[in-house]
């Protein structure tokens, strides 16, 4: 197979996760001169666009024999090898704090297996969280600059990756508009700013959404209670 003659729209999208992911790997480590975690959230969010929208071209023109696998591959980079490697390397954590960023890599990496296996069995909802949203979160969750609470929110997050918690699939165009837009804003305010108070709002804000997809179970659940 001549995988650049298969290669359709939404794989662009899907390699531009990649890159994204690569660059914000970059951005954390000290390949600039130095380490900027914020950009490296920027990149994130960016490949969480980039996500997006290769899902959102794929179910409408079709996808391409590579393109469950390969939008795996680059949730990997972008979502699990990055944020762990932009808390570790900010916040210079211990060798005996690294296991917990290798239980996040590795949760993240079973979720996208199973994700491969079970995607087709339902349309509305996720089995487990997203590994997309648990890198966002934890990658925003460094430029709030507490150590120990990054490092509970990647346990938290690797368990709820490998959970069977029911988590809801945003497919619909303006939603997704809606939230590409903010996170578009968002990265362009972190990317701008020098200064920390900025910064930390620009940061509330992508936590903020996040919080709300977490706790979507618990919501969905009393929906369902109540009818």
């Amino acid at each position: 197979m001549n995988v650049f003659r298969v290669i359709r729209l939404p794989d662009i999208f899907t390699l531009s996760n990649v890159v994204f992911g690569f660059l914000a790997i970059l951005a954390a480590g000290k390949a600039w001169g130095g380490s900027f975690p914020q950009y490296a959230v920027v990149f994130i969010l960016l490949a969480a666009i980039a996500d997006g929208l290769d899902g959102f071209l794929a179910r409408k023109v079709g996808g391409s024999p590579l393109g469950a696998n390969l939008d795996s591959l680059a949730d990997l980079i972008s979502f699990g090898t990055a944020p762990v490697f932009l808390a570790i390397s900010t916040f210079h954590l211990p060798p005996h704090i690294w296991p917990v960023g290798i239980f996040f890599l590795l949760c993240g990496t079973l979720r996208l297996a199973r994700f491969n296996i079970v995607s087709g069995k339902s349309d509305q909802f996720f089995e487990g969280l997203p590994i997309p949203a648990a890198g966002i979160a934890l990658s925003a969750s460094v430029l709030l600059g507490r150590p120990t609470l990054t490092i509970l929110l990647m346990l938290l997050l690797a368990l709820l990756m490998v959970s069977s918690v029911p988590y809801p699939k945003i497919r619909d165009l303006r939603v997704m508009t809606v939230l590409g837009a903010i996170f578009l804003v968002v990265g362009l305010a972190l990317f701008w700013q020098r200064d920390m108070h900025d910064i930390l709002e620009a940061t509330l804000v992508v936590i903020a959404l996040i919080s709300l997809y977490l706790t979507s179970p618990v919501v969905i659940s009393r929906l369902r209670k109540e009818k």
